[in-house]
């Protein structure tokens, strides 16, 4: 049914400063340009993976996730980073840091006092309103004790991880919140690394240099699922879900949807020189991995791959979901195609993402629409895990470049690096990735956390002028975050979809709000909301270039950013 529309033109108040100014697309002007203005930005994080030369220890090499929310709601994203710790740290300790957008490209640290600077060493995080209350918390994975972090709603949190039963004692990595049973409430997915308890490690000697020992030598470790009871409490349901039914491997990128269209949600999981799963869910608790079944699980030669990040879209305009999986040195990264519901087939080498990424090691990933036309493009860091990489081999480096691919209408992809602006030209040794729209101006800007050394705010300059529309779904009482609901935008002849997601990348979550571009079209002919309770609402003839929040049940507010 069409709902009647609440109009309310509001704009979101700007910081006191302005934002940095900007420069002259020099790109092809189909698409965009990126301008690095993390020193202008306030945000002073300094990574540091835990690498000191003795330890050898690989867990220092798979973390760095970064998560983008509105912990204050005051309508701008603001920035967490995970960070890492030596094992003896010293007087002071690498800390987790959570930055307050304070409007116009600006940020406040304000980890101090937040209850969120864990001086652990953390590998990633997911972002959820886990207690209905209307505020977005955050887990975290630890090397230790994992964190929840329960947003107050006074800028500070508080880790209420033991009493609701998710502090686990290991090496986890990827998580994901997501309502496995129907049952209203979010449940837990987290992919476990290695089974390591040590502290050090004697490391690999290869032609007299020193290195990481690989992947195989350590054992998999078993991947945990937890149910909501609804109360605060979650409980360790992994044994009889059907998860534990595969061999343990080394668990990293996290990914929800319901891929086979069947109105249940599954479980997507990259898995580190082992084949990854896609655990199909039933809507009772139940799941079946399916991954060597439906060409998902293994490279188009039937290689295993060092998987690290995962993203999922219907980059082609199909109706289905598709997947790209990032990768290690000499492995291409997959672009799986869903060719049917239950089918996929590696497209990499056709779409054209593979050529000269042999050099690279891929980390996090995006699918995200750069230059609003409707077509989501590919962002991936890249960055090497071994510092000594360039002692031993010519053919790669530590620090990488990252990659940005156009999409061409869904065809496939122009790679854009080196005409994408200065800032793509630099090499870091990348991790965690994130896209949202962090100066509220219609385009989608990239953060990436690296392993080592400061984060990169990379603002998106959209050379076309094309539209575009931000949707913020709130859900209903029970679930007011609306993980796992799915917005289809028809604009311009043509249907988008997009899903809220509590995480995605390596080890990271992007903005909660669903951006579409619009190209030329000036209005939204139809909007479907699907929400996770199953009911489904339509929405017509809503105008371009605001943010849409659409209330579970109700109308929507247009709002001018």
């Amino acid at each position: 049914m069409a709902l009647g529309i609440l109009t309310v033109v509001a704009s979101c108040t700007p910081g006191s400063d302005t934002a940095p100014p900007r420069t002259a697309a020099t790109t092809d002007e189909s698409f965009t340009t990126f301008t690095d203005v993390t020193g202008q930005t306030g945000i002073a994080f300094e990574r540091d993976n835990g690498f000191d030369g003795e330890s050898w220890r690989i867990v220092e090499t798979v973390n760095g996730g970064v998560a983008l929310l509105d912990f204050d709601g005051d309508g701008r994203l603001d920035i967490y980073f995970t960070n890492g710790r030596k094992i003896d740290p010293g007087a002071s300790p690498p800390r987790n840091a959570l930055y307050r957008n304070l409007g116009g490209l600006r940020f406040e640290d304000v980890s101090k006092g937040s209850g969120v600077d864990d001086s652990r060493l953390s590998l990633g995080c997911a972002v959820a309103d886990i207690d209905g209350d209307g505020r977005l918390d955050i887990y975290v994975t630890n090397d230790g004790p994992n964190a929840l972090y329960r947003n107050t709603g006074d800028g500070k949190f508080e880790d209420i991880a033991t009493a609701a039963g998710l502090a686990q004692v290991s090496v986890d990595s990827g998580s994901a919140f997501f309502d496995m049973d129907g049952d209203g409430d979010l449940d837990l997915y987290v992919a476990s690394y290695a089974d390591d308890d040590k502290k050090e490690h004697t490391p690999l000697r290869v032609r007299g240099v020193d290195q990481y020992w690989p992947p195989l030598n350590y054992e998999g470790a078993l991947d945990h699922l937890y149910e909501n009871r609804g109360d605060g409490t979650f409980v360790d349901v992994s044994e009889k879900s059907g998860i534990r039914a595969v061999t343990p491997f080394r668990g990293l990128g996290v990914i929800t949807r319901d891929f086979n269209a069947d109105g249940f949600m599954d479980v997507y999981v990259a898995n580190d020189m082992t084949e990854n799963f896609m655990f199909l869910g039933d809507g009772k608790g139940q799941f079946t991995d399916t991954g060597f079944y439906n060409g998902t699980a293994l490279g188009d030669d039937g290689s295993r791959f060092g998987s690290m990040g995962v993203d999922a879209a219907d980059y082609d305009g199909d109706g289905l979901w598709d997947l790209v999986v990032t990768n290690y040195q000499e492995q291409p990264n997959n672009l799986y195609r869903a060719q049917t519901k239950s089918d996929y087939q590696d497209m990499a080498s056709a779409a054209e993402i593979s050529s000269g990424t042999l050099p690279d090691v891929a980390w996090g990933v995006v699918f995200v629409d750069l230059d609003n036309d409707g077509w989501e493009d590919l962002f991936i860091a890249n960055g090497h895990l071994n510092p000594t990489i360039n002692d031993l081999h010519d053919s790669t480096t530590y620090a990488q470049a990252n990659r940005v691919y156009q999409n061409l209408r869904g065809t496939r992809f122009r790679e854009m690096t080196k005409s994408s602006g200065e800032a793509l030209q630099v090499v870091q040794v990348g991790r965690g990735l994130v896209s949202g729209d962090l100066d509220n101006d219609g385009d989608l800007d990239l953060v990436v956390n690296n392993s080592i050394g400061q984060p990169q705010v990379l603002r998106n300059d959209v050379s076309a002028s094309r539209n575009w529309a931000l949707v913020r779904l709130i859900g209903s009482n029970a679930r007011p975050d609306a993980v796992g609901a799915s917005v289809i935008v028809t604009a311009g002849g043509r249907s988008q979809r997009r899903e809220r997601r509590s995480s995605s990348s390596f080890l990271s979550a992007c903005d909660p709000r669903l951006h579409f571009g619009l190209g030329a079209a000036e209005r939204i002919d139809r909007l479907e909301v699907h929400w996770p309770d199953g009911k489904a609402e339509t929405h017509e003839n809503l105008p371009a270039k605001r943010l849409l929040t659409i209330k579970h049940g109700g109308g929507v507010e247009v709002e001018e950013l």
